[in-house]
């Protein structure tokens, strides 16, 4: 299926938060943010929100933050984050929307109306945001992706 590949690279001190890049609004989309030290999640399908919150939380200083999208059956996917490249968390996602949203997304805040509940929008990050890099992987990528990920298994 579909995956949509975030990566931010940021620097942090201790009680830095807000979003890093959302995309839609209360009704539905994708919000990325930093809250309590981890690296969270909201997936808004329609008001209904999937939340995954890092398992570990995020080191002081230059950290790279991702965050994957995948789908894996017609209407169903999932969502992964990983804090310098060790995944940390993972959530099953009911319905996974064909098209995020038609509100453009943003980086470093929030524009719109909040996608998340847990945050007033804006709630600009306050730590520093170097680059926001999305990858959207067709299923062809997906399926390169998956080949190379076993070839590089069987060499371990």
């Amino acid at each position: 299926g579909f995956a949509f590949d975030l990566t931010a690279k940021v620097t942090t001190s201790p009680g830095d938060e807000g979003v890093l890049w959302a995309t839609g609004n209360q009704n539905s989309g994708v919000s990325i943010f930093v809250q309590g030290g981890r690296l969270c999640v909201d997936y808004n399908a329609f008001s209904d929100h999937t939340i995954v919150e890092s398992e570990l939380e995020m080191p002081a200083g230059d950290c790279e933050l991702g965050v994957r999208l995948q789908r894996d059956s017609r209407s169903t996917g999932f969502v992964e984050v990983s804090i310098d490249g060790a995944a940390c968390g993972r959530a099953a996602l009911p319905l996974y929307m064909r098209m995020v949203s038609s509100v453009g997304s943003s980086i470093g805040m929030d524009h719109g109306g909040a996608v998340s509940d847990r945050y007033e929008a804006p709630f600009a990050f306050t730590g520093t945001l170097h680059e926001v890099v999305i990858q959207l992987l067709s299923r062809e990528d997906v399926a390169a992706r998956e080949a190379e990920a076993a070839s590089e298994m069987s060499r371990q």
